[in-house]
């Protein structure tokens, strides 16, 4: 744990080097080499680094690192890369926060944002409190591991190693995987006995939810599509299981590692690939799964050459021994060359397999990966090259789900990121605090947008209040303005009925003629017609029946014969009439004109 352990927060600057002390506890034990290994018989141009699994990890983060260059020659990683989602941890303050309050580093209330450095107060614990230090489970990823940024520069690996990493191409590289490297996630009774596809669905979306953080719904459906056999509507538990394990086994080792593979061989660099598909004989494994996690290791140390001694009791058939010499041969080969199929200077003995197991791999030639073939040699009973290693599968892993896994737009709610089932059983968590798990992981990155979806809340309240104030006060103004045009045209209305105009005193017959009237020629009586005007008020005194009458009696007969009648008589003086005056007013008279 304290190689791994970053005592300051990140909120120091100096942070970056109070973690990932065993990576440069290794990189300090590589300089020791380079110095020294010329006192020991060995070349300090050819030191070839092996990792295996986490070892795998932090041999790829020295293959990175600037500060590693000239340390070794070429490299070699097994079932691991810095690519892997268990290879980091992204809760590197949170792990600090609480190892640092169970040993009494860190006060209770503290929330990890101070810049006290712990180192000091952890080394003077005794040893055995910091080994029952209790540190969060999370199936499928690391309780302890190297955070990143590693060396305070690249933060990135996967741009490290396509852009920026020199000492990345100038290495030769050999990259090892096996059949089942999700062995170690499954419980004995699973192994044994297989599982449903409501298990196989849980275990998915653990896997899935612990991993991503974007659409996980629909990384769900790719990855449950592309490793679910359609033409068996209803699939046997172990049928089921296999499948889950190569799920699993492509999404955190395989993928990663042909990804790096891949990377290696577009910049140019020698790169070779194998996959060790050969299982042991007597070994305690289900033969239907293959070789297992691990299980190449034993054959590149040599182990099935020296079986039967009592420090590696297995007992080894002469098959196994075979493959054993075979494998170390080209792995030898490697370290002295750079080319696995160099031959190599070794002691030829007798009991090391058959002349026929010696024939088969002494007779193939093991071709470099490139970008195009993608050559890799597969290690089984009989072997041979073959190229593109489970195609179909690496694309969705390497292709589809990369492109799934996008935030999208910025206003695009965590919510619609997060897996629509957030009860405990739908997922496979081991911990026994599991629904506090599945709850902190399921709202992860969603608080951290909480005070900025606030503060975009409050905007958006604060305008839609102004725009209801501009509102009222254009609504109150133009009310304001029709109730003034309102009088203004009430008062010319009573101007203008109490005061009669002298013009309707004349006579229709002696008005004057004045241009721009509205009087206009009749096309149809070739004479003008009369203006449009008002009806004074004394042509309603005369009875309704009379009125009424005159309008019925003109009709569409003839419009000559009614413009031939006489003048009507004037109007009846009324008691409306002014009387005492001397004078009378002139009363209009109307003309009706029927077209």
């Amino acid at each position: 744990m304290a190689g791994f352990l970053r005592t300051k927060s990140s909120a120091d600057p100096s942070s970056v080097d109070s973690g990932n002390l065993g990576i440069k506890d290794v990189a300090a034990a590589l300089r020791w080499v380079k110095v020294n290994i010329g006192a020991f018989g060995g070349d300090p141009t050819r030191v070839t680094l092996i990792g295996h699994d986490n070892g795998a990890a932090i041999a790829n983060y020295l293959f990175l690192s600037p500060t590693s260059k000239g340390l070794f020659r070429r490299i070699i990683l097994l079932s691991g890369t810095a690519l892997s989602p268990w290879a980091t941890i992204h809760n590197a303050d949170s792990l600090r926060l609480s190892v640092g309050k169970q040993m009494g580093c860190l006060p209770q209330d503290s929330k990890g944002d101070d810049r006290e450095d712990i180192a000091s107060c952890l080394r003077s614990r005794p040893l055995q409190a910091l080994l029952d230090v209790n540190l969060e489970s999370v199936r499928f990823m690391p309780r302890i591991a190297p955070s990143l940024p590693i060396d305070g520069e690249s933060t990135d690996p996967t741009y490290a190693m396509e852009h920026a990493s020199e000492n990345f191409i100038t290495c030769e590289v050999m990259l090892g995987i096996t059949t089942t490297e999700s062995y170690g996630d499954f419980n004995a009774n699973d192994i044994q006995y297989g599982f449903e596809e409501d298990q196989r669905n849980r275990i998915l979306r653990t896997y899935i939810r612990n991993t991503y953080v974007y659409h996980l719904n629909e990384i769900f459906s790719a990855v449950r599509n592309e490793y679910t056999d359609w033409d068996k509507p209803i699939p046997h538990p172990i049928n089921i299981r296999d499948s889950t394990m190569e799920a699993l086994s492509d999404g955190h080792t395989v993928a990663p590692l042909v990804r790096v593979a891949y990377l290696h061989a577009r910049r140019g660099a020698k790169t070779y690939f194998f996959h060790f598909g050969y299982q042991t004989k007597e070994s305690d494994y289900p033969q239907r799964l293959g070789s297992v996690r691990g299980e190449d290791l034993t054959y590149i140390l040599g182990q099935p050459l020296v079986g039967g001694l009592p420090f590696f009791p297995q007992n080894y058939s002469r098959q196994d021994m075979g493959v054993s010499e075979a494998l170390l041969n080209f792995v030898s080969n490697f370290a002295k060359t750079g080319d696995p199929n160099v031959p190599g200077i070794h002691k030829e003995v007798p009991d090391y397999g058959t002349p026929r197991e010696k024939t088969r791999y002494r007779g193939l030639t093991w071709d470099p990966y490139e970008i195009g073939t993608q050559y890799y040699l597969s290690i089984t009973l009989k072997p041979k090259m073959k190229s593109h290693y489970r195609g179909h599968k690496m694309a969705v892993w390497l292709n589809l789900i990369p492109q799934l896994h996008q935030p999208g737009d910025e206003d695009v709610n965590m919510r619609h990121h997060h897996f629509y089932e957030r009860e405990p059983h739908y997922y496979a968590d081991d911990d026994e605090e599991s629904e506090e798990l599945l709850e902190r992981l399921a709202t992860r990155h969603y608080y951290s947008y909480t005070a900025a979806l606030g503060v975009t809340v409050g905007v958006g309240c604060l305008l839609l209040v102004l725009n209801m104030l501009i509102f009222a006060g254009i609504y109150y103004q133009r009310d304001r303005d029709r109730r003034r045009q309102n009088r203004g045209h009430h008062s010319n209305r009573h101007s203008t009925n109490s005061t009669p105009s002298t013009e309707e005193t004349i006579p229709m017959s002696q008005r004057p003629s004045t241009p721009g009237s509205s009087a206009r020629q009749s096309p149809l009586l070739g004479r003008r017609e009369p203006e449009l005007m008002e009806i004074p008020p004394c042509y309603n005194t005369l009875p309704r029946t009379q009125h009424q009458h005159d309008f019925q009696s003109a009709g569409p007969a003839s419009a000559s014969n009614t413009l031939k009648k006489e003048k009507p008589p004037p109007p009846i003086r009324t008691s409306s009439n002014p009387t005492g005056t001397g004078t009378v007013k002139k009363r209009v008279q109307i003309q009706e004109i029927s077209v």
